[in-house]
């Protein structure tokens, strides 16, 4: 979530709730009602700018589960706007028995254009899959594993920062994620040319969005470092070209 910084969640039958780091409570997310023998099965992503473009509304997609124990997705706001309902496709990205299914669940494409893979899993192959473009922007730091940003399995993204940079190849402008360790709360962006030549220097307070312009800048491979408290945390690639 990258205009709120990193949270926790936990759910439960009826909803989700979003705490902040101290464990206030951020925010109260009920699940709209599902047809009858379908539930909530898992949250896959949370996510402010993928699935609209509003940065100001949440949104979650979810794994769900048909009374036949077939999996299926939906994503919807908030404010409990439906934004997508496919019951008979689920996550995808998990290996898969054509191309399609084995893309990333989400991925944007050389243009740095968002999109969502959702299969079928019959028993036996072949599998019935769906490419998605979307209207945001893929916000993961690994979105092969179902994890938005800011919810990472055991900490250890949280504990060390992480960077994700789009579009890559780019021309003019280039958009940072980054994700400071838990309790740091400012670092520098760092950005060198391919020998090694410092280019950029930004100051990075908070979690959140950073822009970058490479107007001017020579084409090539360059490369993003992420300091924080002291610390060389992750470097990130990008090719600019003309």
């Amino acid at each position: 979530m990258p205009t709120a910084g990193v949270k926790l969640y936990s759910t439960s039958p009826s909803g989700l709730t979003i705490f902040n780091l101290d464990l206030s409570v951020y925010a109260n997310i009920p699940y709209p009602p599902l047809p009858d023998g379908y539930v909530y099965f898992d949250v896959l992503y949370i996510t402010e700018s993928t699935f609209d473009t509003d940065p100001l509304s949440i949104e979650l997609m979810m794994l769900t589960q048909s009374p036949s124990f077939g999996s299926g997705t939906r994503i919807f706001r908030d404010d409990g706007t439906i934004l997508l309902d496919e019951l008979g496709y689920g996550f995808s990205g998990t290996g898969g028995y054509d191309d399609v299914n084995a893309k990333p669940p989400l991925f944007a494409d050389e243009n740095g254009v968002a999109h969502l893979v959702l299969s079928t899993y019959p028993t036996t192959p072949p599998t019935s899959s769906k490419l998605l473009q979307l209207p945001g922007q893929v916000p993961c730091m690994d979105c092969a594993t179902g994890s938005g940003v800011g919810i990472q399995p055991g900490g250890t993204v949280m504990d060390q920062g992480s960077l994700t940079i789009f579009p890559n190849p780019t021309s003019e402008l280039l958009t940072v994620d980054v994700l400071l360790p838990v309790g740091v709360h400012a670092g520098r962006l760092l950005v060198h040319d391919a020998v090694g030549k410092l280019v950029a220097n930004l100051s990075v307070q908070g979690s959140g969005q950073l822009e970058v312009s490479v107007t001017g800048r020579a084409s090539g491979i360059y490369t993003c470092v992420l300091i924080a408290d002291g610390e060389r945390r992750q470097a990130e690639q990008f090719v600019v070209e003309r």
